[in-house]
């Protein structure tokens, strides 16, 4: 299924137009500002049991295996090859996922080694105060989650009652948006205290144990940053010069943390032995994109050839910046607002996007003028 797209802009700053060539287009991946240019293909649909789909992820030790979070069910669908025709998919619901896995918001894969000697890990973030899908009373005992992205063991291993899962740490509930930096390092968007939270997981607890001792938390930014209930806010973390770039959604803007600056400050209580979890005072943050401008409520963010792809839950747009601001090109995608979350590059290159009211991932295929 095809889905054609309102009419985005073609850029012009910085391009060289001749009388007898056509601009340079800048992010292509976009289009190139004719409504011709893009058609939006629907790969996955309700019919794969797609349940208020908030991100995706390919699996970089399988490229074409797409892994999307539901929402609405605290379930993965997974799509084992997204070039075949047609696409084979999954859904899969780890045992205890009404705590591990709890209205999951994002995901992003990880590092490859494991305590057990199975390749493969991601983490997962959850939009959640801990209420065991409704059925108790919210405590706030909540963070990112570590899985095994071994078909094997993720969601069908329960070995000690707490389902598939290696490791959690639970000092950002209300999470919306989670990067991997390196080992078992990951930021998140804490939601509850308007924050940005970087983990290290330290050692997997092998699968379904739960002795999260080795864990670190470092809280940045405390109340700089504003949670928008429903709606995720995306991370990317840039390892050429360890910035992260935070789809900060509340105040519309994308900010930019130097994740080098700042010093520890004092501690902060624990729900849980943990090896240290403090304030960091004094980091850098600036704006990319300031609020009250281009953007409504950024959530999708992505960064590829040195542009940021940003998708707009309010107005439906997809647009690319320079990492200084500048806006490059954009997509207006003509689906209803409240549709787009998060989106990732496929192996061939192209964006991959999720509408989490239609319950589909959609591609964006170009064709060149």
């Amino acid at each position: 299924m095809s889905v054609s797209c309102g009419s985005g802009e073609t850029p012009t700053a910085g391009n060289n137009v001749t009388a007898d060539a056509a601009p340079v287009i800048r992010a292509p991946q976009l289009g190139d500002g004719r409504p011709e240019s893009v058609t939006l293909t629907e790969i996955i649909g309700p019919s794969a049991r797609l349940l208020t789909p908030r991100d995706l992820a390919f699996n970089p030790l399988r490229p074409n295996e797409l892994w999307i979070v539901n929402f609405a069910d605290d379930s993965m669908v997974i799509a084992f090859d997204v070039l075949a025709d047609p696409i084979a998919t999954e859904r899969r619901k780890d045992a205890a996922a009404n705590h591990f896995m709890a209205k999951p918001s994002s995901l992003a894969f990880g590092a490859p080694e494991t305590t057990f000697g199975i390749p493969g890990t991601f983490a997962t973030c959850q939009e959640s105060r801990n209420t065991y899908d409704d059925k108790a009373a919210p405590n706030d005992f909540m963070g990112p989650a570590l899985w095994s992205s071994d078909l094997s063991i993720f969601a069908k291993k329960n070995p000690n009652g707490l389902g598939s899962h290696l490791d959690m740490l639970h000092n950002s509930p209300l999470c919306v948006g989670i990067a991997h930096e390196s080992a078992n390092i990951y930021w998140t968007f804490a939601g509850r205290t308007n924050s940005i939270v970087k983990y290290d997981f330290g050692k997997d607890n092998d699968i379904g144990l739960d002795d999260h001792s080795d864990g670190s938390s470092w809280r940045y930014g405390y109340g700089l940053f504003k949670y928008e209930a429903g709606v995720p806010g995306h991370l990317v973390f840039d390892a050429t010069d360890a910035s992260l770039y935070i789809a900060d959604t509340g105040n519309g803007r994308i900010a930019k943390l130097d994740t080098k600056s700042g010093t520890v400050g004092r501690k902060l209580s624990l729900k849980e032995e943990n090896a240290l979890y403090v304030e960091m005072t004094g980091a850098t943050i600036t704006d990319v994109v300031p609020g009250g401008g281009e953007l409504q409520k950024p959530s999708g963010l992505e960064l590829r050839d040195g542009y940021l792809f940003v998708s707009d839950n309010a107005t439906s747009k997809i647009t690319a910046f320079t990492t200084t601001g500048e806006r490059v090109n954009q997509l207006d995608t003509g689906l209803e607002p409240g549709s787009l979350a998060g989106m990732a590059f496929g192996p061939d290159g192209k964006l991959y996007f999720v509408d989490m009211k239609g319950n589909r991932v959609f591609r964006v295929d170009v064709t060149p003028r």
